[in-house]
């Protein structure tokens, strides 16, 4: 296992929603060791999409509808949430970590 994979084992696994300025539905991130991402919403629906660990940020690019979302979260430095800017407010949504997943 390198030490670029260890640096950003921290984000693996389930991410959900725990706050919202504007009132946004509760959904998920999933973060996979192969560098995939999901953005699954109450429905189920789980939209594809992958990521990269930067040294103060998770950026992740989602495909929906063939139109790319490119989503910048930024970290706390306990590494327990995930803040994203939302356009409508100005104010962070903020995601907390439910799951983790483990490299064997």
């Amino acid at each position: 296992c390198n030490a670029q994979a260890q640096d950003s084992a921290w984000v693996l696994g389930r991410w959900e929603l725990h706050f919202d300025p504007d009132g946004a539905k509760k959904d998920w991130l999933e973060f996979l060791p192969n560098g995939d991402a999901y953005n699954i919403w109450l429905d189920g629906e789980r939209i594809p999409g992958f990521y990269l660990v930067t040294a103060d940020s998770v950026k992740a690019v989602f495909t929906f509808h063939e139109k790319d979302m490119i989503m910048t979260f930024h970290f706390d430095t306990d590494k327990q949430f995930l803040k994203i800017v939302t356009s409508k407010s100005g104010n962070p949504s903020i995601y907390k970590k439910i799951n983790s997943l483990k490299l064997r």
